[in-house]
């Protein structure tokens, strides 16, 4: 009990610094929420935009050109925002993938073996083709919600035509000598053939792609947690050149325990900061025109994430707190490594956009692994099972630096 008496009370003056400087905790609640929102809007034009250029779809026609696959390619090439190339002789499901992990397109179809059977069968069921579609991981989202709603349109319109056409039209036609194609429904309740996604990804690439706002919220979030150097690392400066620190050194608290103090009002903090950027994409971020934040109710794994990235940043900042001798070193350090952890590990620059190589560079990030976290359960749909390996490792991160950092302050004021 004697030795938490002094960690408590360090705790209540740090509360006490903090809270004097409102302004500081002001800032280090609003900065990362403008850039939540000003990321998050600004960027959805790189996610989500319309291009005026056609989209290129490589088509490997494997019903040889059947009356359905002949009309799927016609309307699927007349459509403004695409461009159909025909690959002749068809490829394989894996040669056509291998084409997009080439670069040749974003966009690949298979059409099956027996979609004109299919599409007629009297019953659902009566035959069974897949529709495969290939997407490179960089393909907009506008771009493969028009090209499935377009491909889905399409099936259930010539469901209908075969359904009508073949069991009713025919023997009316035959009777008045007319067409009546455009007399009837174009669509059909039920589209026979399913749509199969599968996204061509390289080895190293990430395993979904997330949204404008999926991407700025966890990344500005881990950002904002990680700048609490500033604010720390110039308290302990202050108090140093005060004498503070050596005082207390004279009345044998250890080191340890001089910066395990401040653990626990920045972690708040932290905390506070993560509820607060949630809520901004989940809440403010669609009232002015943005995607909403789907957050899922998975809450113990986001505590998790939050808290080992919380502690992980409040290691870093007390070693590089250590290292500084001067309130412009604590800035200036502090900012550029947070600027850097940021870059590398896919906060400044989505993953999603960087070749293989830097992202293979960006798993020395731990802002990378506190991104990999949120994205787990926030992109991933995964429970908190799934963030264990991001936790331990931003522990262990986390730890190493208090560590290190109370062994250079122990030198310094021993």
């Amino acid at each position: 009990m004697r030795r938490l008496k002094p960690l408590g009370a360090l705790m209540r003056k740090e509360w006490w610094v903090l809270l004097r400087d409102w302004q500081g905790l002001v800032v280090l609640f609003l900065m990362p929420a403008a850039f939540i929102l000003i990321m998050s809007l600004a960027t959805q034009d790189s996610f989500q935009q319309r291009k005026a250029t056609a989209t290129v779809v490589l088509v490997a026609d494997g019903d040889r050109q059947s009356p359905a696959s002949r009309r799927v390619i016609r309307e699927l090439d007349n459509a403004p925002s695409f461009e159909v190339r025909l690959l002749e002789p068809p490829p394989d499901r894996a040669a056509l993938k291998q084409r997009i992990l080439d670069n040749e397109a974003v966009i690949a179809l298979y059409l099956p073996a027996g979609l004109e059977r299919t599409l007629r069968a009297l019953e659902p069921g009566e035959a069974v083709a897949k529709l495969d579609v290939y997407l490179a991981p960089s393909v907009l989202p506008h771009i493969r919600g028009a090209l499935l709603s377009g491909l889905e349109s399409m099936l259930r319109g010539l469901r209908g035509e075969y359904m009508y056409r073949d069991h009713l039209l025919m023997e009316i036609e035959a009777q008045l000598g007319v067409s009546l194609e455009q007399m009837v429904p174009r669509q059909a309740e039920h589209n026979p053939v399913p749509l199969v996604e599968h996204y061509a990804y390289r080895e190293a690439a990430p395993r979904d792609v997330p949204t404008s706002v999926q991407q700025s919220v966890p990344a500005w979030l881990v950002f904002a947690m990680f700048f609490v150097v500033i604010p720390l690392s110039t308290a302990l400066i202050i108090e140093r050149e005060q004498g503070s620190l050596r005082r207390l050194r004279l009345l044998n608290i250890s080191s340890l325990t001089l910066l395990s103090a401040r653990i626990l009002p920045y972690y708040l903090i932290n905390l506070v900061q993560m509820v607060i950027m949630l809520a901004v994409g989940a809440y403010l971020v669609p009232l002015l025109g943005g995607d909403r934040l789907l957050i899922g109710d998975q809450w113990f794994g986001l505590w998790l994430i939050g808290s080992a990235t919380s502690l992980a940043a409040i290691g870093f900042a007390l070693l590089i707190a250590t290292l500084a001798r001067t309130h412009m070193q604590a800035t200036t350090v502090g900012g550029v490594a947070n600027v850097v952890l940021g870059a590398v590990g896919g906060i400044m620059v989505p993953k999603v956009v960087m070749s293989p190589a830097m992202r293979e560079f960006a798993r020395i990030s731990p802002m990378s692994w506190s991104l990999e976290g949120f994205w787990d359960v926030l992109l991933r749909r995964g429970d908190w099972l799934d963030v264990l390996p991001e936790c331990a490792a931003l522990l262990a991160f986390g730890g190493l630096c208090l560590l290190a950092g109370a062994w250079l302050f122990h030198r310094q004021t021993g």
